[in-house]
């Protein structure tokens, strides 16, 4: 790639202003006037200089280059200049005065000098690298040099500073291939007398060195334009309408495509910064782990033009590198997104000796952290491609340049690679440039924090569920009569709502998100939680005497003494044979009543709750002693009008709601999450405000608190796995639920919509018996 770039342009030196400096390739400049400020940490890069003259603004980087980075340093930094030019250089800086002569200072380990000079002459021609140089002679100060630079069929002139001169003119008519000549001007044409002095260019005089130029389509850059009226300055100069052929004024930090003489500029930078932030933004807001993926190969790729490229992430076990997303714009390959996933085999990080896997390059990033920038894959050595050549051979593809780059996170962890092929896909002999790592370095932090964002977000996710799973499997384990309850309210809750998302008439407007379902899903396994702290023996009270254990056995074990005692009465000639079998059939029916009243399936009537007091009064021997047939305590609980509660367990077992707001009220739970404990401490609200624990308004219980409240209902009812009650028909439950709707307790729109929703009969198929089918 033959490219120039500006790192600094200006005729003086101020914060946003940098002396001259061109970088014509990753190690080189002409003169070093900003190359510090300008590459900032990649200046160390820096090998070689070809300076023009000994002034200040082209040199004064030099002794820093040398001192910021001499531990970075493995090569000499190695000057290049007149006679006269490196002769100043060592005189008047490199002297142990001003600053200490590097030229006798070993580089670090090795044994050689950190700083080379080499002289050159007026009209030398020097290969370096994959450049041809040539310096030739300008009118300014002893020995001042400018540079014709030719590589492939392109050449190009920097002037240095000069004033007119006809060698600079000769040599521009005479280069071949001549793209663009760069060259100052300096003062506008009020200073020409300054501009004489001190042997620079003005609009004038540069008009003067134009018209002697034969080549009418040569483009033409300035630089080195003095601050002092710089404004006249610029509109001289746009007077001699010099650009019409290309060229401009430069700044810095411009680059020059040599070649085509595309200028891509600081516009271009801002430009590219806002598309980087706005990466930024889009990564940052994304939540979706898959497509999160999916956006940071597919935002990365196009930034730098990459035809095809892969994501890695690290194994939980941190042995190999997963495949997460493959991507090729040629091939129309698109994989790793939801629809499109991959069964490739990871990577291994680690051979089977245990010996690290230097052979894959993704690999080696990941494990030296470092950024891989390969030119030419087929001509790399350094690692194993043969996977990639037989990629490209079955697929008719070429891949050529590679850049791979390390996601580090915060801790300073990699937990990913991102690896892009060919680099302008179009341009076959497109590399990727330091300048493309840079890029690439700053958006995967960007993409790597994202990630780990995400990571975290999904582990804290996992967590909690994890967290809410282990308390809804206490509280199911805590009741061997209602183990599956929670189980089956987070099943049923969901399918409500998702329901209502698919209804196009009374819910129309309503949708619920991905994280709403799982809210009431969540909502769903906690509205219990304050049952752990209910004793066993209420939660678990099948029938009004269940204490340790069923208290009627005990009053069965009374008929029997009662009915021992009528027979040796009988027997003993105290009872007649009717008034025996009278006793007997008396304390049978009894005791068939007290059974019944015990369950708690039915309601007890006035009549019902006289009867047991009379039964109670009932004598019996026990030890010599007379003693009721039922004690205070068992009449009491056997006169339960309704369930097997009495007053005082039910205010306990209702605590529960009390408790459970306590408990979850004190829980952080996410944004996303944050009605969670409204919707599972309100499932046992009515809508006439006679629930409990808030009393609520209709117009204060929510649509999601309605879903768990008919939930709740529905599975109590139709449940089939709790021995002490029977199981309900649908067509019985339902009418205890009409029931419950004409008097304000439940919403009648959600359980008619309910009586007809998919969530009811795919419910009802997996959860009832079917004998309970019967509508």
């Amino acid at each position: 790639m033959n490219y120039l770039k500006i790192l600094g342009s200006s005729g003086n030196k101020l914060k946003n202003f940098g002396t001259t400096s061109f970088q014509i390739s990753n190690d080189t400049t002409i003169d070093a006037g900003n190359i510090i400020n300008s590459l900032d940490d990649e200046a160390y890069k820096i090998n070689h200089i070809f300076v023009t003259h000994a002034h200040l603004d082209h040199v004064s980087d030099i002794p820093f280059m040398l001192d910021n980075y001499f531990t970075k340093r493995e090569i000499p930094l190695t000057i290049y200049g007149s006679l006269e030019t490196i002769q100043f250089l060592k005189e008047h800086i490199f002297n142990n005065k001003i600053w200490p002569d590097f030229s006798n200072i070993k580089l670090l380990n090795k044994d050689e000098n950190t700083l080379l000079f080499k002289e050159l002459k007026e009209n030398e021609e020097i290969i370096h690298g994959k450049f041809k140089i040539k310096a030739i002679k300008t009118e300014h100060t002893d020995g001042s040099f400018g540079y014709i630079v030719s590589k492939n069929s392109s050449s190009y002139i920097i002037s240095g500073d000069t004033d007119f001169n006809d060698n600079l003119i000769s040599h521009i008519n005479n280069t071949k291939n001549l793209k663009a000549l760069f060259i100052e001007c300096s003062f506008p044409n009020s200073l020409e007398n300054i501009a004489k002095v001190s042997k620079h260019l003005t609009p004038n005089s540069l008009k003067m060195v134009l018209k002697k130029i034969e080549n009418k389509n040569l483009a033409i850059f300035l630089y080195h334009l003095k601050l002092v009226q710089q404004d006249v300055l610029k509109k001289e100069i746009e007077n001699l309408g010099i650009f019409k052929n290309g060229g401009k004024i430069l700044e810095d930090g411009d680059i020059i495509h040599i070649d085509n003489l595309k200028v891509q500029s600081k516009i271009e930078d801002i430009e590219l910064f806002d598309r980087v932030m706005d990466i930024n933004l889009k990564l940052s807001s994304e939540n979706d782990k898959e497509y999160l993926y999916e956006m940071i190969l597919t935002l990365i790729r196009e930034l730098t033009k990459s035809d095809a490229g892969t994501l890695y992430l690290i194994s939980e076990d941190k042995k190999h590198l997963d495949f997460k997303v493959v991507q090729n714009e040629t091939l129309n390959i698109f994989l790793g997104t939801k629809e499109e996933k991959i069964s490739w085999n990871p990577l291994p990080l680690y051979l089977d000796n245990g010996e690290e896997n230097r052979a894959m390059v993704a690999v080696v990033c990941a494990l030296d952290k470092k950024i891989i920038n390969i030119s030419d894959v087929y001509n790399s050595k350094d690692y194993n491609f043969e996977g990639t050549k037989a990629f490209d051979k079955s697929k008719n593809y070429h891949s050529k340049s590679m850049l791979v780059v390390p996601l580090v996170n915060h801790e300073n962890d990699v937990i990913g690679v991102i690896q892009l092929i060919n680099k302008g896909i179009k341009d076959k002999n497109s590399i990727y440039t330091s300048y493309d790592e840079k890029i690439i370095k700053a958006l995967s932090l960007q993409a790597a924090m994202a990630l780990t964002n995400t990571i975290l977000i999904d582990s804290l996710e996992n967590f909690l569920e994890s967290f809410v799973n282990s308390i809804a499997n206490a509280i199911d384990a805590k009741s061997r009569h209602t183990s599956t309850h929670i189980t089956k309210m987070a099943k049923l809750a969901p399918m409500i709502a998702n329901s209502i998302n698919e209804d196009k008439t009374i819910y129309k407007d309503i949708n619920y998100s991905k994280n709403d379902l799982k809210e009431i899903e969540l909502a769903a396994k906690l509205h219990d939680v304050g049952k752990i702290s209910i004793p066993e023996w209420v939660i678990d009270k099948s029938t009004k005497l269940q204490k340790l254990i069923d208290g009627f056995e005990l009053i069965k074990l009374r008929a029997e003494i009662i009915k021992r005692d009528l027979k040796i009465e009988f027997l003993e000639n105290k009872l007649t044979k009717e008034s025996y079998e009278y006793s007997l059939q008396n304390i049978e029916d009894s005791l068939e009543f007290i059974g019944k009243a015990n369950i708690g399936q039915e309601f007890m009537s006035d009549a019902d709750v006289k009867r047991v007091e009379d039964i109670s009064l009932y004598k019996y021997y026990e030890n010599n002693i007379e003693r009721n047939f039922l004690s205070d305590d068992e009449v009491y609980n056997i006169s339960i009008r309704k369930g097997t509660l009495t007053k005082e367990e039910k205010d306990i077992m209702n605590s529960h709601a009390t408790l459970s707001y306590e408990m979850l009220s004190a829980l952080p739970f996410p944004k996303k999450y944050s009605n969670i404990m409204h919707i599972a401490v309100n499932h046992h609200e009515k809508l006439n405000g006679k629930g409990y624990p808030r009393g609520l308004s209709e117009q204060e219980i929510a649509l999601e608190d309605r879903i768990l409240i008919l939930a709740d209902i529905f599975e109590a009812l139709s449940s089939n796995d709790r021995p002490y009650k029977g199981v309900k028909k649908l067509s019985e439950i339902f009418k205890i639920l009409d029931f419950m709707v004409k008097d304000g307790e439940i919403d009648k729109d959600l359980l008619d919509f309910f009586k007809n929703s998919r969530a009811f009969k795919e419910y009802c198929e997996t959860e009832l018996l079917a004998e309970q089918l019967d509508v």
